[in-house]
């Protein structure tokens, strides 16, 4: 073969490798993982085929039960629980090999929080304390550490359940679309409890509540796209509740309540987690969890409609016993696992047009994995 003729038919072919490389190696994103073990460990998903990378320790932390990424700086933030019955905020610098140095904590006024979100500026972090029905707040610094303690609200109240509602037992908190307030879902009383915010000084202030069903147990939530509804996952009665939100006053108005299962399932030891709100608006994702290892752990899908009201269009096997936390990559493609009690993380795929899951051949094992959240690949 002549030279001249080898090299225009080689020419192309190299160049198509070099693009796929390059494409393979941007599509890639961290995978950080809060466990109930010793700490966290981090792993990469490959965003083109939704392969995952030998799981890695990256950080001791006792009690790193959730995490929150910083969104524009390389900074991990970590509930902690440094000794028996008292617990922290942590912040980690995230180094580019993914493992976590520590970039200070403060206390967090109590027991182990269960959940922390920043607010959308990110100056502040807030947190939920369930066995003790508080809320707190703190300020970032510039480096992205954690400042002293701002504030500290202690719900009140009670509800139906003679388990699990006799006392407060707040569960989560989140900044609004427009970051003037947080509303804080608690299992205990059965309400989203309300707060004004205060970036400037990290301040939460008190500003109602709206009701959920009695006997629900509001646990997590999350917006539509367009920060007009409010959807609210009920952790007792395995449901989602939609609440339309005033913008300017920040008042949650119900107006559906859908079962996270299928009409007829049995709802006996079963419960919800976690809830994610796909990137275009257009989908809902929950995960549910048999308590008592029957093999009824699954994931539920639902369509958003008209006025931000949904419908439930699949539920499917979530390939893990006690679905603790599920997160979609930035990508839109992937949903991810955390099988708190079978210490694994799958992956299923999701389908672009219907937001249907699909199982994949794909998982890790992390030891009493709870938590899962993305960072990019490249910090500085």
């Amino acid at each position: 073969m002549a030279t001249s003729t080898y090299k225009t038919m080689i020419k192309p072919i190299l160049t198509s490798l070099l693009l796929l490389t390059v494409s393979t190696t941007a599509s890639e994103t961290r995978v950080f993982i809060g466990t109930g073990d010793k700490g966290i460990h981090t792993s990469v998903l490959n965003q083109n085929n939704g392969t995952l990378s030998e799981p890695v320790f990256a950080a001791e932390i006792p009690g790193s039960g959730f995490l929150a990424k910083h969104p524009q700086l390389p900074v991990l933030y970590s509930t902690g629980e440094p000794e028996r019955k008292t617990g922290s905020v942590e912040a980690f610098k995230i180094e580019p090999n993914g493992k976590l140095q520590p970039l200070g904590k403060q206390p967090s006024a109590g027991e182990k929080l269960c959940h922390i979100r920043l607010d959308s500026t990110s100056k502040m972090i807030m947190g939920s304390n369930y066995r003790e029905g508080y809320v707190i707040s703190f300020p970032i610094q510039a480096d992205g550490s954690i400042g002293k303690m701002a504030s500290k609200h202690v719900h009140k109240g009670s509800s139906v359940n003679p388990k699990r509602q006799t006392s407060p037992h707040a569960h989560s908190i989140y900044s609004g679309p427009d970051n003037k307030f947080a509303y804080a879902p608690d299992l205990g009383i059965d309400k989203v409890v309300i707060y004004k915010i205060n970036p400037a000084t990290a301040e939460l202030t008190p500003a109602g509540s709206a009701p959920a069903p009695a006997g629900a147990g509001p646990r997590h939530m999350k917006f539509g796209r367009d920060g007009k509804q409010a959807y609210v996952l009920n952790e007792l009665t395995l449901s989602i509740s939609v609440y339309d939100r005033d913008a300017a006053t920040g008042k949650l108005t119900s107006i559906q309540v859908v079962s996270t299962l299928p009409d007829g399932e049995d709802k006996e030891k079963r419960s919800c987690s976690e809830i994610r709100v796909s990137k275009d608006g257009k989908f809902i994702y929950c995960a549910n969890r048999d308590l008592s290892d029957k093999g009824r752990d699954s994931l539920s899908v639902f369509k958003v409609g008209e006025g931000g009201k949904i419908t439930r269009i699949q539920t499917i096997g979530a390939k893990v016993w006690v679905p603790r936390n599920i997160n979609l990559d930035p990508s839109g493609k992937w949903l991810l696992v955390a099988g708190q009690r079978s210490n694994d993380v799958p992956v299923f795929k999701i389908d672009p047009s219907t937001g249907k899951l699909s199982p994949t051949d794909v998982k890790i094992s992390v030891p009493k994995a709870m938590c899962i959240e993305f960072a990019p690949m490249t910090v500085k």
